[in-house]
């Protein structure tokens, strides 16, 4: 009786993780970490804008940020080699939004932009790519 047992409890839990993956905050913590696990490590969105401003040489003066734009409304072109970078981010399921980045000097946009996203239903965000 043993196989029989051993056989419901596998179908139980196969149950319970279809049942899982359709809850979106079930599920929270396993993608947290497969984000990090595959796009290094995760950020606050004030990180995110420190990080990107960080790339601009200081300059007496001036306040170095980020500035934000949903990719869906990025008009400046993005190299093939970074679209299909975010295609498979996009595709893993683990991003509820997807931002170019792009460093600043106060509202002032420079050069060097980034692909960054946020893991669905976290407030933590990977950068995906960069380029320039």
């Amino acid at each position: 009786m043993e196989p029989t047992t051993s056989a419901a409890s596998s179908d139980l839990a196969l149950r319970a993780r279809a049942i899982r993956t359709r809850l979106p905050g079930q599920m929270l913590g396993e993608r947290v970490e497969m984000a990090a696990l595959c796009y290094g490590p995760l950020y606050s969105l004030a990180e995110i804008r420190q990080n990107v401003g960080a790339v601009l040489p200081r300059r007496l003066g001036y306040v170095r940020g980020a500035s934000l734009e949903p990719i869906e409304t990025y008009a400046a072109p993005i190299p093939d080699e970074v679209l299909l970078k975010y295609d498979d981010a996009a595709r893993t399921g683990l991003f509820s939004k997807f931002w170019v980045a792009t460093p600043t000097y106060y509202q002032e946009r420079q050069v060097d932009p980034w692909i960054v996203a946020e893991v669905d239903g976290a407030d933590r965000w990977a950068v995906i790519a960069r380029w320039d």
